[in-house]
């Protein structure tokens, strides 16, 4: 049987960043969610992992140092993994910082586009779609976020994600009821949250590719 390559992509919860650090430092090969899905799916899948701290779903505040921007960057990176058997995307929480100005339906819709480009090149693939975390008290630490606003909205945007999902009868993948803890930043996975999201997505994975659970 072929192998079934997946790519994944997102932010840093997709890479797997520690909050804490003065660099970017990442949870190794034994506690990010994409090592162990690979681990939990076995020899039959390739985790394809392509996660970028301060990814955002389209980019109204580009990076220095990197190229940030979904809409960009998105098309190369699919083209790069081809072929592909199904693509996982979330992204959002980077939408929401400050200097993007965020208003409903902005993330929506550059997932909007993510989904037309992958039906475009990779027409037989799957297309998985998660919202980004529902983001908690512990932000109001961080300089790029307006806290409370930012809360308010990452709840907003991950119901516009499943009601977009649902417009385009795609499968989702509900991030917020697998992921409680959170890094004492109020927007990054905590190990714990690595793994529980592992769990639970490589069932949601091999249900939807019609296998035995995992």
């Amino acid at each position: 049987m072929a192998v079934k390559r997946l790519l994944c992509f997102g932010d840093s919860n997709t890479w797997g960043y520690i909050p804490g650090h003065n660099s970017l430092v990442r949870y190794d090969e034994n506690t990010r969610w994409t090592s162990l899905l690979q681990k939990k799916l076995g020899d039959s899948y390739k985790i394809l992992d392509f996660g970028l701290c301060g990814c955002e779903s389209g980019a109204k505040f580009a990076s220095k140092f990197f190229n940030t921007d979904g809409q960009t960057l998105f098309p190369s990176v699919l083209c790069a993994n081809l072929p592909l058997d199904a693509v996982f995307i979330m992204l959002g929480t980077n939408d929401l910082k400050k200097q993007n100005h965020w208003k409903a339906g902005d993330t929506a819709r550059n997932l909007d586009a993510l989904i037309e480009v992958t039906q475009t090149l990779a027409p037989e693939a799957k297309i998985f779609l998660a919202p980004a975390v529902i983001l908690k008290d512990g932000l109001i630490n961080d300089p790029d976020f307006d806290c409370l606003p930012a809360i308010a909205d990452s709840k907003v945007c991950a119901e516009e994600v499943k009601a977009l999902a649902e417009k385009r009868k795609i499968a989702f993948f509900d991030t917020n009821k697998y992921v409680h803890e959170l890094d004492f930043d109020g927007c990054h996975f905590t190990a714990a949250d690595h793994k529980a999201f592992a769990d639970e997505l490589s069932h949601f994975i091999a249900i939807h590719f019609s296998e035995s659970k995992v």
